[in-house]
């Protein structure tokens, strides 16, 4: 059929996805035995450079000694710059993501453990153009409850053309939640990229093209600004709806899980231990710790996506659930991040 005129845009943007374990993520019954990793700013452009693949030797290790001590990985949450420099190509979801960390690979240690995923500022940009500005397609990759969809991260319902074999990369909408009762956990995905536009597949280079197809930078901002407001909303829904006693709040950037939004609207008598986790910047590092004395402010910019010289640190970040509702983190000893200076990059970002 000829093309359609572009979808008007809405005043109100719609989260629309499935949060009940559509990936039948198991779970230990003794909630001690299950842990989840953290992992940003890793998808190096064209291809693995020496950094990224260390990183994902690291993980892989690290996975195989818990596993033998009787631990049950659930998931790698991964917070943004998945695929660098300016959006996912069709050749990175092998180059940059299945094949250095095995994904789809029956010996790898990583082999089949779903991604829980939210975009960054190098996942917009000109190769992926409509992200920002999915009602100006001609024709959108899909639509949704009257919702037009072009990010093509997204699942496949949202983008049909994401190749095979990627299921285990979820990222059903902008923003999400992911309800694993079994473990009493929850996780809120967010979108708060309005906040970076400017940097938004790193700097003029990597964006001029997307906001000119998009009509202007101004119409990326409308739409990020929705989706922004979207994801505050999603926020408040779940502190009243939720039943987790341990949350996991990602999306990219430092200062922006807004955490106080979610407990300010708990109602009275529920009680849950959050936890922030971001990347942007090329580290690891903990910005703040509860009561406990257990990091949940994480950095986890480690990756090895990017870049010489802003790296201060590579490697992810692991946390364990508790038997009390509450976790333990692990965000820079020698378990999970690297030697410092021992990952090199061979191209300098233009911008964070």
């Amino acid at each position: 059929p000829p093309p359609q005129p572009p979808l008007a845009p809405q005043d109100v943007y719609i989260n629309q996805y499935n949060p009940a374990n559509p990936l039948s993520i198991h779970v230990d019954p003794v909630r001690s035995n299950n842990y989840f990793l953290i992992l940003g700013d890793w998808g190096t452009a064209v291809t693995p450079g020496t950094c990224q693949r260390a990183v994902a030797q690291h993980m892989k290790d690290f996975v195989v000694r818990q596993r033998a001590a009787g631990k049950n990985l659930l998931f790698v949450a991964s917070v943004g710059d998945n695929f660098y420099w300016s959006g996912v190509k069709e050749e990175s979801w092998e180059a940059s993501w299945a094949q250095p960390y095995g994904v789809n690979d029956p010996s790898s240690p990583l082999h089949d453990v779903p991604w829980l995923s939210v975009l960054g500022n190098h996942d917009y940009g000109d190769d992926d153009p409509f992200a920002g500005c999915p009602h100006m397609m001609l024709r959108a990759l899909s639509s949704v409850g009257g919702q037009a969809y072009g990010a093509k991260q997204l699942n496949r319902d949202k983008n049909p053309s994401r190749p095979a074999n990627t299921e285990k990369y979820w990222l059903p909408d902008y923003n999400y939640h992911y309800e694993l009762p079994e473990a009493d956990l929850e996780v809120i995905a967010l979108d708060t990229n309005v906040n970076s536009i400017a940097t938004l597949g790193g700097d003029w280079h990597g964006n001029s093209e997307a906001f000119n197809t998009c009509g202007g930078e101004g119409q990326v901002w409308n739409f990020l600004e929705k989706v922004y407001r979207s994801g505050r909303a999603l926020l408040r829904e779940r502190a009243q709806a939720g039943t987790a006693r341990t949350v996991l709040i990602l999306q990219h950037y430092p200062g922006a899980c807004q955490k106080e939004v979610f407990e300010a609207a708990l109602p009275p008598g529920r009680k849950v231990n959050v936890i922030c986790a971001y990347g942007h910047v090329h580290a690891q590092q903990c910005n703040g710790w509860n009561l406990q004395g257990q990091c949940n402010m994480i950095l986890s910019g480690g990756g090895g996506g990017c870049c010489a010289p802003e790296i201060a640190q590579a490697g992810f970040a692991a946390v364990s659930l508790d038997d009390a509702g509450s976790f333990r983190t692990d965000v820079s000893s020698g378990e999970v991040s690297m030697p410092v200076g021992s990952c090199h990059w061979k191209r300098r970002l233009r911008q964070a």
